[in-house]
């Protein structure tokens, strides 16, 4: 009998004669899904055994895809829930993905990285020591057949190629349970018997559990042992195949003189379908003995046989309402034994460290993009022309003096040089964050390669503390650079000592002492990572609310500098505005602006935000990460 409501499989315990239950390898219960008022998943419950394929049939729409994004975790159920191995996916989704290997839609990769980079850095992501993540990766590229192109860039690939990757990006790990939506899609002839010869191994010998979904019926003839058909978020039947196979009507298949016997059955009072060279019939009640027997006395009959319930049938049956009698329940197992040393976990891969192993693969991510270095070092190359520009405007200036064209001079100061420098380049670290920050989760989404994070051992809140993890460490290391190669620069070409202002007559004027203009310049230059890293942070969070890009950065880019234009409504208060803290082109209240006016020996230098110093950027870091948290979390992932 089919039911729908799940339990778990038995299995005898080998050498002990008595019997235990064994958990299934995945288990859906009652799972309910909708997005905004229309239910797309309506109460599925279904169930694989290890070694079982599961075919899993509907239409377009039908919720296949949604129903495998709520197994991995990519969707929250509203109501129901997910069991890997026993454990509840959403409480333990490390260790439940730690079993799952998935192709969802279409495979995301990183298109300007070798195939074979892109496994070991998911490998590693997995949980893999280096070695054991190259040997894997060189494992599946064997076993699906994508050798030959491990050197290439994924942006280079055909569909069938990156249709080949995804399958094999799939495998790492030896998952327990394989979960692939239209994988035959972009595979050739060839292609798709190679991996049906794949999931007979991996179904039969290593006994994973695989759920496939597919619009091509054929391609899962002969794979599948248990079948479940979607319609409109609703599971109308599901069930062991062989079982749904005897509860299809029954047709017989005749060949011969088909208009002759086709008069036949209608004196016998059956209704005859013809089928190109064959007539298709439904016995009824009748015995298949007696009807064989009228129709060969009264026409030439050439073969009459029961017809295959294919799965096409049973789909199409089970669309019309035939198993109806059968569907108030379904997930049950016929064969409600089974030998098998089902593991409780992946034999490769682990849960540990999630943070570290996230923040690992974003670094490694980031710095594989060749836009990193440029946009990193570009400010440095801003700040270097900044610099060299104001030596030469001091030794114009002192020319001058020289000539008898001016009366004074000042002969320059490294502090003053750096100040000034730091004032021209930080904008363009600013952009640099900017666009680091924002590209984090647009790009990723625009790729469909956030969801390979996801469904590996991870949790959101790990891909959270990686990504913002690499974003903290470059917008420091960009700001030690721009920092340090100001400075060398200054050091080189002025140097580090007292302004002072030479006249004419060579009288020389102190104007800044440079043991007085330390100690600002140092608390200035600590004074930026905050509103750095609040800048960061903002950016971040507006990446997490599109998938574009290049609207991202725009967003960035607002939520940066709008609220700029209220600066006048807020008097005193403009110290809480994050650009208050930050230097721009047309203005400049921050603390480097105050150590420029320290450095000029400025009698009035005054730094009007330094009751916000701390305060103001601090609130804005916690309001970028904040959000970028609830929008991760609320992230529905394709």
């Amino acid at each position: 009998m089919i039911r729908t409501t799940p339990r778990r499989v038995l299995k005898s315990v080998r050498g002990r004669g008595a019997s235990q239950p064994v958990t299934a390898a995945l288990s859906l219960e009652n799972l309910h899904f909708g997005y905004g008022r229309r239910a797309a998943v309506r109460g599925v419950s279904l169930q694989l055994a290890p070694g079982d394929c599961y075919g899993f049939l509907g239409h377009n729409g039908a919720g296949k895809t949604t129903v495998m994004r709520l197994c991995l975790g990519l969707l929250r159920p509203a109501k129901g829930r997910v069991l890997v191995f026993g454990r509840d996916a959403q409480q333990e989704r490390r260790r439940a993905n730690a079993n799952i290997g998935a192709v969802i839609e279409r495979p995301g990769f990183h298109n300007h990285v070798t195939a074979r980079n892109n496994l070991v850095a998911l490998a590693r992501l997995q949980g893999l020591a280096p070695k054991l993540a190259v040997a894997e990766a060189e494992r599946v590229l064997d076993r699906t057949g994508m050798t030959y192109a491990a050197q290439r860039r994924v942006g280079t690939f055909s569909m069938g190629m990156r249709q080949r990757l995804g399958i094999a990006q799939a495998l790492l790990g030896r998952p327990k349970v394989l979960l692939l939506d239209e994988p035959t899609n972009g595979l050739d002839p060839e292609g798709i018997a190679e991996l049906r010869a794949l999931l007979r191994r991996l179904t039969r010998e290593e006994r994973v559990a695989v759920m496939l979904s597919s619009h091509q019926l054929a391609e899962l003839e002969g794979l599948c042992n248990r079948v479940g058909v979607l319609r409109d978020g609703e599971m109308l039947v599901e069930g062991d195949l062989a079982t749904l196979r005897r509860r299809v009507s029954m047709r017989h298949v005749i060949t011969g003189d088909l208009d002759a016997l086709q008069r036949q059955l209608a004196q016998l009072d059956l209704m005859a379908e013809r089928d190109g060279d064959r007539l298709l019939v439904d016995l009824g009640d009748r015995a298949p003995g007696d009807v064989t027997r009228a129709l060969a006395a009264a026409a030439e009959l050439t073969s009459f046989a029961p017809e295959q319930a294919t799965l096409e049938r049973i789909y199409l049956q089970a669309s019309a309402g035939a198993f109806a009698d059968a569907a108030p329940v379904a997930g049950e197992r016929d064969d409600a034994r089974i030998e098998d040393d089902a593991p409780t976990r992946s034999g490769y891969g682990s849960p540990q460290r999630p943070q570290w192993r996230s923040f690992r693969y974003e670094l490694t991510t980031m710095l594989r993009k060749r836009s990193t270095l440029p946009l990193l070092l570009a400010p440095c190359a801003v700040a270097v022309v900044s610099v060299n520009r104001y030596v030469g405007a001091v030794q114009q200036g002192l020319r001058q003096v020289e000539l008898e064209e001016r009366f004074s001079a000042d002969a320059g100061s490294g502090f003053l040089a750096t100040a000034q420098a730091l004032q021209s380049a930080t904008p363009a670290l600013c952009f640099a964050l900017l666009w680091f920050a924002s590209q984090t989760i647009a790009a990723d989404r625009s790729n469909d390669t956030l969801r390979n994070s996801l469904v590996r051992s991870l949790r959101r809140q790990d891909v959270l503390c990686g990504k913002l993890g690499v974003l903290f460490g470059a917008m420091l290391v960009g700001w030690a650079a721009l920092v340090a190669a100001t400075m060398a620069t200054s050091a080189l070409t002025v140097g580090f000592g007292d302004l002072e202002e030479i006249s004419r007559y060579g009288d020389r004027d102190l104007l800044a002492a440079s043991a007085e203009i330390w100690p600002t310049m140092l608390t200035s230059l600590f004074q930026m990572i905050l509103p750095l890293a609040a800048l960061t942070s903002i950016a971040a969070a507006m990446s997490a609310t599109t998938r574009l890009p290049a609207l991202a950065l725009a967003l960035a880019c607002g939520a940066a500098l709008l609220p700029e234009m209220v600066r006048g409504m807020l008097d005193e208060r403009a110290g809480y505005l994050l650009t208050s803290h930050l230097p721009l082109l047309w203005q400049d209240d921050s603390a480097i602006g105050y150590s420029a006016a320290v450095a000029r020996g400025a009698a009035d230098a005054l730094w009007r935000w330094a009751d916000f110093a701390v305060l103001a950027p601090l609130l804005w870091l916690a309001l970028g990460i904040a959000l970028l948290a609830v929008l991760l979390q609320r992230m529905r992932i394709r």
